[in-house]
């Protein structure tokens, strides 16, 4: 049974020929090496969506959306602060991208962690459409640069 490696940069490239290839070759074993395309997507997207955040965030503390400062056993908040982007991203992402067939919640980060599986570029497509959607709906209106990955996407699919 093989290991799996991720390679992301030069240096992971440099502890894979220190650590393995150099143990592999010096017992004269084989060293297989599958390339696969990254499949999430370019950061534009994820900046984007960032930025939607930040829209949508202030719309919702305009309206008087706020968040508790702390929350009790009995659930009564105890003070509170404004709404704020990372709050918009932590509610739409689990709202928009939710949870995978093994119960992973998706993440927009291009590594997994703290049990999360990274969105494929489809799910993020997707979970941006949907907030698209609901921001129409509410009357916000959410910048979708022209020279961006989900405009491309977007015209793609007409």
């Amino acid at each position: 049974m093989g290991k799996y490696l991720e390679i992301c940069n030069q240096d992971d490239l440099e502890q894979l020929r220190i650590k393995h290839c150099n143990e592999l070759w010096s017992k004269r074993q084989a060293l297989k090496i599958e390339i696969l395309e990254d499949s999430t997507g370019k950061w534009g997207m994820a900046k984007l969506w960032r930025s939607w955040m930040k829209v949508t965030a202030d719309f919702m503390a305009a309206q008087g959306s706020v968040m508790p400062l702390m929350v009790g056993k009995d659930g009564k908040w105890f003070g509170s602060r404004p709404f704020n982007s990372d709050d918009a991203h932590e509610l739409f992402t689990s709202q928009w991208l939710g949870v995978d067939k093994e119960g992973a919640r998706l993440s927009w980060a291009k590594r997994p962690h703290d049990g999360m599986r990274p969105a494929d570029k489809g799910e993020r497509f997707l979970a941006m459409q949907k907030h698209q959607s609901w921001c129409v709906e509410k009357g916000i209106n959410l910048p979708v640069p022209k020279n961006s990955e989900y405009y491309e996407m977007e015209n793609e699919n007409v």
